[in-house]
């Protein structure tokens, strides 16, 4: 199992790396403490194969740890490697093999030749021989979700499996597919306090964290309902390295010794451990305590599915006269979803500050379709439709402050200061978002920038009227301008940090208050400890240009 997912870039471009959803429950067992069988029991037979599960069986472990692969030919199979190089008598990539051939291999530790045969299991026989006595901790390394979670319902097993990731593709697409399967994922790099620990479990739902050392971030991860297990797999494993970890207060151990561990723990009485039992935490509790309501899914425009469509987040207790907050997500103007602004923020700004909060869809960009003024005018409809029903439900809807990302960023801008003609706009919140569309030097032929910006706009010349109509910092004037922040990476690759740094002098050169964060050595996004940062200089901001109350 990967310690750490480094390849996972922290989506704060996104705002989320999780979608929002609710926890799930992990299979059980009979103690509190997990005991994990890294790739079975492979003391005396190999790895990922039918006699390594059972042994992990026989030693009376509560999981399971294998690793899923696909064949050329489309079968799941149990191989740690991407190739079979190590563990077998063949050479070659598991992906470049065909099921016949990869199962006529023989397994075997070159440390520790078997003297009998063993070969690569499918995962329908894994499935079965684990079925009612043993729960599975799936490594997804290389597999078709849908496919997966087909054989496990066929075999019986959804509630005796659960997930590691290993990106986020693979988080949104085992959520969507099977929203009912818990997952356990490793801390991206970047995490290393409580504070970022705790924003990074606010974007979304993980039954279990992996390898979480700090005592402060694993009480953390359990005052969220996650359960935190941690790997000491090794030859040379011990009691002195049990008890360490143990001590921490986790919920689960992955080990390579699994029969000397359980007779340790049941010797030791230890075998509930020393942690939080998270089983006996109710995963709904949060939801009930929330200060907020949330209104999903209200249509303001005809567009069809889901594009004219925003999610309003109500205080319980609604001020007279509250001021609006309007989140527009980016994505490229091609994608994304309202669903992107992130829990944490929602909790600070509608729950404890009062404010409402409204996070939009728009129309996106598809082949020919919906190409560019389409989104402004979206932004247009929202605001109008926020502003139509104010009195009936008696919220401000004279003022608003928008906030948005990437593309989302620039919408709201371009709305800002070149669509407001009511003057109903009081700030921005600019994260990361291109402002002149027109300067070329940012947008070299072929980059993605450029590619990204004539999808949008269906024109390649800078010099067009649509490509300056379609530029925030073009509509900037006394008249038009607002107080405004911008968030900006210095080595963004998409959106050059010269594009939040001129329309920065322009504001300047104004007089119009403006403040400009750069994160030297973020790209497009933010790491936790940038976005954290991020979120408290946008805080004091609103209470400055834009006040709740």
């Amino acid at each position: 199992m990967k310690k750490i997912i480094s390849t996972l870039a922290f989506g704060f471009c996104l705002f989320s790396i999780f979608a929002q959803e609710r926890q799930v429950s992990l299979p059980k067992t009979k103690y509190n403490l997990a005991v994990i069988a890294h790739r079975g029991d492979h003391t005396k037979v190999p790895e990922n194969t039918i006699a390594s599960i059972k042994e992990a069986i026989k030693s009376g472990a509560d999981y399971v740890e294998i690793d899923l692969r696909t064949t050329k030919d489309g079968y799941l199979v149990l191989h740690h490697d991407a190739s079979v190089d190590r563990m077998t008598d063949g050479k070659g990539n598991v992906k470049d093999l065909m099921l016949a051939a990869l199962q006529a291999l023989k397994v075997s530790d070159k440390n520790k030749p078997a003297k009998k045969t063993y070969r690569i299991p499918t995962f329908a026989e894994v499935l079965k021989t684990c079925k009612g006595k043993i729960n599975i901790y799936l490594d997804f390394k290389d597999a078709d979700v849908a496919s997966t979670y087909r054989q496990i319902q066929e075999a019986g097993m959804e509630n005796q499996v659960a997930v590691y990731l290993n990106s986020i593709s693979q988080y949104k697409k085992w959520r969507s597919t099977a929203p009912g399967m818990p997952l356990i994922t490793s801390v991206i790099d970047g995490v290393t306090n409580k504070e970022q620990l705790s924003f990074f479990l606010s974007q979304g739902t993980i039954e279990v964290l992996d390898n979480v050392y700090d005592t402060a971030m694993i009480a953390t991860a359990n005052d969220n309902g996650v359960a935190v297990w941690l790997d000491v797999e090794s030859d040379d494993e011990a009691p002195a390295i049990w008890n360490t970890a143990i001590s921490k207060g986790i919920q689960g151990i992955q080990t390579d010794h699994p029969a000397e561990l359980v007779k340790y723990l049941a010797e030791k009485g230890l075998r509930n451990g020393l942690g939080r039992n998270i089983t006996q935490i109710d995963p709904y509790a949060k939801y009930r305590n929330k200060n907020y309501r949330e209104l999903k899914n209200i249509k303001y425009g005809n567009a069809p599915d889901d594009q004219n469509k925003f999610d309003a987040y109500i205080p319980n207790d609604l001020k007279p006269g509250a001021k609006v907050i309007l989140y527009i997500h980016g994505g490229g103007w091609s994608g994304g979803d309202k669903s992107e602004f992130p829990k944490q923020l929602i909790e600070e700004l509608a729950g404890k500050r009062g404010y409402v909060v409204a996070s939009m869809n728009y129309r996106l960009v598809k082949d020919t379709m919906n190409r560019f003024p389409a989104q402004i005018e979206d932004v247009k409809k929202v605001i109008e439709f926020i502003t139509k029903n104010a009195k009936k439900y008696k919220y401000n809807g004279d003022e608003y402050a928008l906030m948005g990302g990437s593309a989302g960023a620039h919408l709201a801008m371009l709305y800002a200061y070149g669509h407001d003609a009511k003057k109903q706009v009081k700030t921005v919140v600019d994260l990361w978002g291109p402002t002149d569309l027109t300067d070329k030097s940012i947008r070299p032929d072929g980059s993605d920038a450029d590619n990204t910006v004539i999808r949008f706009l269906g024109e390649k010349d800078v010099n067009a009227q649509i490509t300056k109509d379609a530029s925030p910092a073009l509509f900037l004037n006394k008249e038009t301008a607002v107080p405004t922040i911008l968030f900006h990476g210095g080595k963004d690759p998409l959106v050059d940090v010269s594009q939040a740094e001129n329309l920065y002098k322009k504001l300047q050169n104004l007089q119009v208050p403006a403040q400009l964060e750069i994160y030297p050595e973020e790209k497009h996004g933010m790491s936790p400890a940038s976005a954290i940062d991020v979120f408290a200089k946008m805080l004091v901001w609103l209470d400055k240009y834009y006040p709740a109350n």
